[in-house]
């Protein structure tokens, strides 16, 4: 496998050329920019509801990070997908000649000033979709003047998705702003309504509902998954590691008493096995529909846990890390009954422990959850119909 740096490297080179060709006689492009994957996905039920109502227009995908072009370049969403051009005044001309975009959408934080500025300068309607603001970020400091500036006179709307961020912004003397919500909960909400299955972990489940781990870090997430398995050996754990480094699944393997199996390397009998760690990617948010409770990762020493309305969206109660940074839902799902927060290994045991010895919990943190995401759905629509206002 590539090293991330070589594909950032290697998928920039002679792009320009190959931009062009593409573009060259397409009309009506929308533009749409996102760090990496996750943070596109919150974009992609935004592009479906545009396409609905606007089929006319052509979407050239971009990204910064190799994980979000790696997984996208395939995918129909998509009509042209590309590395964004590194951010220098020359670069952003020559892209935007090229690509001609009627409008441009950013999908949440990834700001480049010198494209922003050309936009600006051609006067093309760009919206920040998902935007998310805590009152201590660089941007509202001296020393992230420059962006704030950009934020208000470069997009012609920020859709914030939840109030806090659009009190901080009003605070900050912003004005192009508005409240939607967030859209990924029309995709999670659709994925988790699709038929799907995998017919390994069928055989592994053997018709068992299971405790399902994704986006683990090799931190106190591993070591949480770790002490639950080796303290409830009939039970079966399906987990799925954030970045499933050789080391960090040597660690799961090695430490977990049970007989642990990987996705890739399942052996004759992998129904037999405690553990199942899925060592690929792309399936995580479908493989939610195994659980009757899960844990979401990156809530220790990440920024943030990774999307914990992906197992909700099945009726599956949550439990994450205590660190939430920007990512709104954590304190919201607990407010609801249908997650909690958990300080460390001995905290999630006991939460876990809980879980499996009370039915009438498990039961309620299962509806609640499944009302959560409910009730927020169709939001996709709405933002759609604000970009397609503002950007004639």
């Amino acid at each position: 496998m590539k090293s991330k740096l070589y594909q950032f490297v290697k998928g920039r080179i002679g792009q320009f050329k190959r931009i062009e060709e593409a573009c060259r006689g397409v009309d009506n492009i929308i533009w749409v920019h996102a760090a990496s994957y996750g943070e596109f996905e919150e974009a992609r039920p935004v592009i479906e509801a545009i396409k609905r109502r606007e089929p006319r227009y052509r979407f050239m995908v971009t990204f910064f990070s190799p994980s979000g072009y790696e997984h996208l370049k395939d995918d129909p969403i998509a009509d042209f997908v590309f590395y964004l051009p590194l951010d220098t005044k020359r670069n952003a001309r020559r892209f935007l000649d090229l690509v001609r975009p009627e409008m441009v959408i950013v999908s949440i934080s990834d700001y480049w000033l010198n494209f922003l500025h050309e936009i600006r300068s051609r006067s093309i309607p760009a919206f920040l979709v998902s935007a998310r603001f805590l009152p201590g970020m660089a941007y509202f400091k001296p020393v992230g003047k420059m962006y704030l500036d950009a934020f208000k006179t470069c997009f012609t709307k920020i859709i914030v998705n939840d109030p806090s961020s659009l009190e901080v912004l009003q605070n900050a003397g912003l004005s192009n702003i508005s409240l939607a919500g967030d859209p990924r909960m029309d995709r999670v909400n659709a994925i988790a309504a699709e038929p799907w299955s995998d017919a390994l972990v069928d055989k592994w489940c053997q018709g068992r509902k299971v405790f399902v781990a994704g986006s683990t870090l090799p931190d106190e997430d591993d070591e949480c998954i770790i002490a639950a398995a080796n303290s409830n050996p009939s039970d079966k754990f399906l987990v799925i590691p954030h970045e499933q480094g050789k080391a960090q699944l040597q660690h799961l393997i090695s430490s977990i008493k049970g007989k642990t199996i990987l996705y890739t390397d399942p052996g004759q009998e992998p129904q037999s096995a405690q553990v199942l760690i899925v060592d690929t990617v792309g399936m995580l948010s479908r493989l939610y529909r195994y659980g009757f409770a899960a844990f979401v990762g990156s809530g220790f020493s990440g920024e943030s846990p990774h999307s914990v309305i992906e197992p909700a969206a099945y009726g599956v109660p949550v439990s994450f890390g205590p660190i939430f940074g920007t990512q709104m839902h954590c304190a919201k799902m607990i407010a609801a009954g249908a997650a909690s927060a958990v300080n460390d290994r001995d905290d999630f045991c006991r939460w876990y422990a809980g879980l499996k010895s009370d039915s009438s919990k498990l039961a309620s943190m299962s509806n609640a959850a499944l009302a959560y995401c409910q009730k927020q759905s169709g939001v996709a629509e709405t933002i759609a119909d604000m970009i397609l206002i503002s950007g004639k």
